[in-house]
Protein backbone atom coordinates (compact mmCIF):
# COMPACT_ATOMS: atom_id res chain seq x y z
CA UNK A 1 0.00 0.00 0.00
CA UNK A 2 2.76 2.35 0.87
CA UNK A 3 4.42 1.87 -2.27
CA UNK A 4 1.06 2.56 -4.51
CA UNK A 5 0.54 5.67 -1.86
CA UNK A 6 3.64 7.26 -2.67
CA UNK A 7 3.63 6.59 -6.31
CA UNK A 8 0.17 7.93 -6.70
CA UNK A 9 1.44 11.15 -4.54
CA UNK A 10 3.98 11.99 -6.97
CA UNK A 11 2.43 11.31 -10.28
CA UNK A 12 -1.14 13.38 -8.68
CA UNK A 13 1.36 16.52 -7.11
CA UNK A 14 3.07 17.02 -10.91
CA UNK A 15 -0.33 16.97 -12.68
CA UNK A 16 -2.10 18.94 -9.68
CA UNK A 17 1.51 21.58 -9.82
CA UNK A 18 0.41 22.32 -14.04
CA UNK A 19 -3.33 22.25 -13.43
CA UNK A 20 -2.31 25.13 -10.51
CA UNK A 21 0.04 26.70 -13.21
CA UNK A 22 -2.43 27.26 -15.86
CA UNK A 23 -5.00 28.25 -13.42
CA UNK A 24 -2.33 31.00 -12.13
CA UNK A 25 -1.38 32.15 -15.36
CA UNK A 26 -4.95 32.94 -16.26
CA UNK A 27 -5.55 34.91 -13.06
CA UNK A 28 -3.08 36.52 -14.30
CA UNK A 29 -3.82 37.29 -18.02
CA UNK A 30 -7.71 38.25 -16.84
CA UNK A 31 -9.35 35.03 -18.25
CA UNK A 32 -10.31 33.35 -14.77
CA UNK A 33 -14.09 32.63 -16.96
CA UNK A 34 -11.74 29.90 -18.52
CA UNK A 35 -11.14 28.40 -15.27
CA UNK A 36 -14.47 25.79 -15.94
CA UNK A 37 -12.51 24.33 -19.24
CA UNK A 38 -9.45 23.69 -17.08
CA UNK A 39 -11.48 21.70 -13.94
CA UNK A 40 -13.63 19.95 -16.77
CA UNK A 41 -10.58 18.66 -18.22
CA UNK A 42 -8.71 17.73 -15.25
CA UNK A 43 -11.59 16.06 -13.94
CA UNK A 44 -11.98 14.18 -17.45
CA UNK A 45 -8.51 13.11 -17.41
CA UNK A 46 -8.59 11.36 -13.65
CA UNK A 47 -12.19 9.57 -14.81
CA UNK A 48 -10.36 8.28 -17.93
CA UNK A 49 -7.29 7.34 -16.03
CA UNK A 50 -9.36 5.38 -13.24
CA UNK A 51 -11.31 3.60 -15.52
CA UNK A 52 -8.67 2.55 -17.48
CA UNK A 53 -6.63 1.44 -14.10
CA UNK A 54 -9.10 -0.44 -12.76
CA UNK A 55 -10.29 -2.28 -15.75
CA UNK A 56 -6.35 -3.26 -16.54
CA UNK A 57 -5.91 -4.15 -12.90
CA UNK A 58 -8.44 -6.53 -13.10
CA UNK A 59 -8.04 -7.68 -16.32
CA UNK A 60 -4.20 -8.44 -15.05
CA UNK A 61 -5.52 -10.22 -11.91
CA UNK A 62 -7.00 -13.01 -13.85
CA UNK A 63 -3.84 -14.37 -15.56
CA UNK A 64 -2.77 -17.71 -14.34
CA UNK A 65 0.10 -17.64 -11.64
CA UNK A 66 3.23 -17.93 -14.09
CA UNK A 67 1.91 -15.85 -16.65
CA UNK A 68 1.19 -13.17 -13.60
CA UNK A 69 4.85 -13.32 -12.71
CA UNK A 70 5.86 -12.71 -15.76
CA UNK A 71 3.43 -9.93 -16.51
CA UNK A 72 4.22 -8.30 -13.33
CA UNK A 73 8.09 -8.27 -14.27
CA UNK A 74 7.59 -6.82 -17.38
CA UNK A 75 5.46 -3.92 -15.29
CA UNK A 76 8.23 -3.43 -13.00
CA UNK A 77 11.15 -2.89 -15.68
CA UNK A 78 8.71 -0.57 -17.85
CA UNK A 79 7.66 1.52 -14.41
CA UNK A 80 11.70 1.55 -13.56
CA UNK A 81 12.19 2.65 -17.45
CA UNK A 82 9.01 5.30 -16.42
CA UNK A 83 11.60 6.42 -13.35
CA UNK A 84 14.61 6.91 -15.38
CA UNK A 85 12.72 8.90 -17.88
CA UNK A 86 11.22 11.58 -14.55
CA UNK A 87 14.90 11.54 -13.64
CA UNK A 88 16.01 12.79 -16.60
CA UNK A 89 12.86 15.42 -17.20
CA UNK A 90 13.67 16.42 -13.68
CA UNK A 91 16.65 17.41 -14.14
CA UNK A 92 15.31 19.79 -16.16
CA UNK A 93 12.23 20.64 -14.01
CA UNK A 94 13.12 24.55 -14.14
CA UNK A 95 11.23 24.83 -17.38
CA UNK A 96 8.02 23.27 -16.26
CA UNK A 97 6.32 26.56 -15.23
CA UNK A 98 7.72 28.51 -18.63
CA UNK A 99 6.46 25.80 -20.80
CA UNK A 100 2.99 25.36 -19.50
CA UNK A 101 2.89 29.51 -19.27
CA UNK A 102 3.63 29.02 -22.98
CA UNK A 103 0.83 26.64 -23.54
CA UNK A 104 -1.59 28.55 -22.13
CA UNK A 105 -0.88 31.56 -23.76
CA UNK A 106 -1.29 29.53 -27.40
CA UNK A 107 -4.34 27.67 -26.43
CA UNK A 108 -6.74 30.68 -24.62
CA UNK A 109 -10.09 29.07 -26.07
CA UNK A 110 -12.60 27.01 -23.74
CA UNK A 111 -11.69 24.08 -25.81
CA UNK A 112 -7.82 24.56 -25.72
CA UNK A 113 -7.50 24.87 -21.99
CA UNK A 114 -9.92 21.63 -22.16
CA UNK A 115 -7.70 19.89 -23.88
CA UNK A 116 -4.58 20.94 -22.05
CA UNK A 117 -5.97 19.93 -18.93
CA UNK A 118 -7.09 16.65 -19.88
CA UNK A 119 -3.88 15.46 -21.74
CA UNK A 120 -1.83 16.95 -18.81
CA UNK A 121 -3.74 14.73 -15.75
CA UNK A 122 -3.98 11.37 -18.39
CA UNK A 123 -0.40 11.58 -19.60
CA UNK A 124 0.24 10.88 -15.53
CA UNK A 125 -2.98 8.87 -14.85
CA UNK A 126 -1.62 6.16 -17.73
CA UNK A 127 2.04 6.44 -15.86
CA UNK A 128 0.17 6.06 -12.83
CA UNK A 129 -1.64 2.93 -14.31
CA UNK A 130 1.54 1.35 -15.44
CA UNK A 131 2.57 1.59 -11.52
CA UNK A 132 -0.29 0.08 -10.41
CA UNK A 133 0.71 -3.10 -12.63
CA UNK A 134 3.22 -3.69 -10.91
CA UNK A 135 1.29 -4.77 -7.96
CA UNK A 136 -1.17 -7.25 -9.40
CA UNK A 137 -0.41 -9.94 -6.78
CA UNK A 138 -1.47 -7.43 -3.84
CA UNK A 139 -4.75 -7.17 -2.54
CA UNK A 140 -7.11 -4.83 -5.02
CA UNK A 141 -8.30 -2.49 -1.95
CA UNK A 142 -5.36 -1.97 -0.34
CA UNK A 143 -3.49 -0.60 -3.63
CA UNK A 144 -6.85 1.37 -4.37
CA UNK A 145 -6.98 2.98 -1.13
CA UNK A 146 -2.90 3.34 -1.48
CA UNK A 147 -3.72 5.07 -4.88
CA UNK A 148 -6.45 6.94 -3.77
CA UNK A 149 -4.76 8.57 -0.23
CA UNK A 150 -1.71 9.24 -2.28
CA UNK A 151 -3.84 11.89 -5.12
CA UNK A 152 -5.68 13.50 -2.46
CA UNK A 153 -2.67 13.67 -0.42
CA UNK A 154 -1.25 15.66 -4.08
CA UNK A 155 -4.02 17.76 -3.96
CA UNK A 156 -3.87 19.14 -0.68
CA UNK A 157 -0.04 20.00 -0.74
CA UNK A 158 -0.08 21.79 -4.15
CA UNK A 159 -3.15 23.65 -3.06
CA UNK A 160 -0.58 24.71 0.09
CA UNK A 161 2.03 24.89 -2.71
CA UNK A 162 0.18 27.40 -4.57
CA UNK A 163 -1.31 29.27 -1.24
CA UNK A 164 1.89 29.86 0.72
CA UNK A 165 5.87 30.91 0.15
CA UNK A 166 6.49 27.27 -1.03
CA UNK A 167 5.79 27.77 -4.16
CA UNK A 168 9.01 29.58 -4.44
CA UNK A 169 10.22 26.09 -3.22
CA UNK A 170 9.29 23.72 -5.71
CA UNK A 171 12.65 22.75 -6.92
CA UNK A 172 13.30 21.81 -3.61
CA UNK A 173 10.01 19.35 -3.40
CA UNK A 174 10.89 17.83 -6.51
CA UNK A 175 14.76 17.10 -5.60
CA UNK A 176 13.19 15.21 -2.52
CA UNK A 177 10.90 13.75 -4.23
CA UNK A 178 13.16 12.47 -6.93
CA UNK A 179 15.77 11.13 -4.31
CA UNK A 180 12.80 8.81 -3.04
CA UNK A 181 12.02 7.83 -6.47
CA UNK A 182 15.14 7.08 -7.27
CA UNK A 183 15.40 4.21 -4.92
CA UNK A 184 11.92 3.23 -5.45
CA UNK A 185 12.74 2.90 -8.98
CA UNK A 186 15.90 0.92 -8.47
CA UNK A 187 13.77 -1.71 -6.46
CA UNK A 188 11.34 -1.92 -8.95
CA UNK A 189 14.13 -2.79 -11.36
CA UNK A 190 15.81 -5.77 -9.49
CA UNK A 191 12.44 -6.94 -8.64
CA UNK A 192 11.32 -6.98 -11.91
CA UNK A 193 14.57 -8.77 -13.04
CA UNK A 194 13.90 -11.46 -10.73
CA UNK A 195 10.66 -12.00 -11.59
CA UNK A 196 11.46 -12.68 -15.18
CA UNK A 197 14.78 -14.21 -14.74
CA UNK A 198 14.17 -16.34 -11.43
CA UNK A 199 17.48 -17.90 -11.91
CA UNK A 200 18.99 -15.01 -10.86
CA UNK A 201 17.90 -14.52 -6.80
CA UNK A 202 19.06 -11.93 -4.70
CA UNK A 203 22.19 -11.46 -6.65
CA UNK A 204 20.56 -10.29 -9.94
CA UNK A 205 18.01 -8.21 -7.66
CA UNK A 206 21.13 -6.24 -6.29
CA UNK A 207 22.73 -5.74 -9.72
CA UNK A 208 19.66 -4.43 -11.00
CA UNK A 209 19.18 -1.74 -8.33
CA UNK A 210 23.05 -1.00 -8.37
CA UNK A 211 22.75 -0.43 -12.12
CA UNK A 212 19.37 1.62 -11.81
CA UNK A 213 20.32 3.61 -8.71
CA UNK A 214 23.68 4.68 -8.97
CA UNK A 215 24.06 6.40 -12.82
CA UNK A 216 20.77 7.91 -12.07
CA UNK A 217 21.85 9.60 -8.52
CA UNK A 218 24.69 10.83 -10.56
CA UNK A 219 21.98 12.51 -13.07
CA UNK A 220 19.45 13.88 -10.88
CA UNK A 221 22.92 15.06 -8.59
CA UNK A 222 25.33 16.49 -11.56
CA UNK A 223 24.33 19.87 -11.13
CA UNK A 224 24.21 20.02 -7.45
CA UNK A 225 28.10 18.17 -7.23
CA UNK A 226 29.23 20.43 -10.17
CA UNK A 227 27.99 23.59 -8.15
CA UNK A 228 29.64 22.32 -4.85
CA UNK A 229 32.92 21.98 -6.80
CA UNK A 230 32.72 25.06 -8.11
CA UNK A 231 32.01 27.07 -4.85
CA UNK A 232 35.21 24.85 -3.78
CA UNK A 233 37.15 26.02 -6.20
CA UNK A 234 36.11 29.68 -5.48
CA UNK A 235 36.98 29.32 -2.16
CA UNK A 236 40.80 27.70 -2.33
CA UNK A 237 41.79 30.40 -4.84
CA UNK A 238 44.09 32.94 -3.08
CA UNK A 239 42.47 36.42 -2.36
CA UNK A 240 44.23 39.50 -3.99
CA UNK A 241 45.59 41.67 -1.49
Amino acid sequence: MLSSLFLSFREGLEAALIIGIILVQLAKFNKTTLAKAVYFGAIAGLVVSAVGGVIGFNEAKEMEKAGEEIFEGIMMVLAAGLIAYFILWLHKNKQMSSQVVSQVEKGTSWIGLFVLAFLSVLREGIELVIFTMTQISQDAANVAFGSIAGIVLAIILAYVVFKTTLKYNLGFIFKALGAILIFLGGELFGEGLVKLFEDGGEALETIGMIVFIVPSLYIFLKDDINRIKGQKKSNEKPKVS
